[in-house]
């Protein structure tokens, strides 16, 4: 056991959010020795998410994206816009660059694949737990866009409108068109769906 795994506290409770059975039976006996007294909630759909987390606390959620009745992305932003400090960690078959940025751009404190072994598991999310957000798998360059940027072109690509994006970001909305104009100028475009291609194309997203 690592050095990280020492400093968790001797109490965790923990909720696992995925619709697959032997998963989350799976992710029980891997994330077992993480502390003597850790109670694991499971939930299958966002709704049994929802009505868990609205009944007691957390110390981590691992929240999967796809989810029988929702995204788990949508739910993370309904989290956020809450107030809930409940870190959540995405835990997906996934790493595709657009999925691991939106999810950081709604949140998450790290990406995790479902497909790395029991020791690196044990170790994210121990990290996680002591506070620190992972990198993402795929971390690149976002070029010459800030980071407020960048999480603006984000939610660009998803269709959100000026409106929403300022909500999302707790931004004015004449932070978003004056940013809105930079990303432009920067990608050589005229309106949105053009700088969400330029984006695509230049592997920004």
């Amino acid at each position: 056991m690592s050095a990280l795994l020492n400093q968790l506290p001797a109490s965790l409770n923990l909720l696992l959010v995925d619709d697959h059975n032997l998963l989350l039976d799976g992710l029980s006996l891997v994330l077992g020795s993480l502390a003597p007294d850790l109670r694991i909630h499971k939930a299958q759909t966002a709704e049994e998410a929802r009505q868990l987390v609205g009944k007691q606390d957390f110390d981590l959620i691992l929240l999967d994206l796809r989810l029988p009745d929702g995204s788990g992305l949508d739910l993370l932003r309904r989290w956020q816009q809450e107030g809930r400090l409940t870190p959540v960690a995405i835990l997906s078959a996934t790493d595709a660059s657009h999925e691991v940025q939106a999810a950081y751009a709604a949140g998450a404190r790290g990406f995790i694949s479902k497909n790395c072994g029991a020791e690196a598991l044990r170790d994210a999310v121990s990290r996680v737990l002591l506070g620190e957000v992972l990198p993402g798998p795929a971390a690149r360059s976002h070029g010459r866009l800030t980071q407020r940027q960048f999480d603006i072109l984000l939610l660009l690509a998803e269709g959100l409108p000026n409106k929403l994006i300022s909500r999302r970001l707790h931004i004015s909305q004449d932070t978003v068109k004056f940013h809105l104009k930079v990303l432009f100028q920067e990608l050589g475009v005229n309106n949105r769906t053009a700088c969400v291609s330029a984006a695509r194309q230049l592997g920004l997203l």
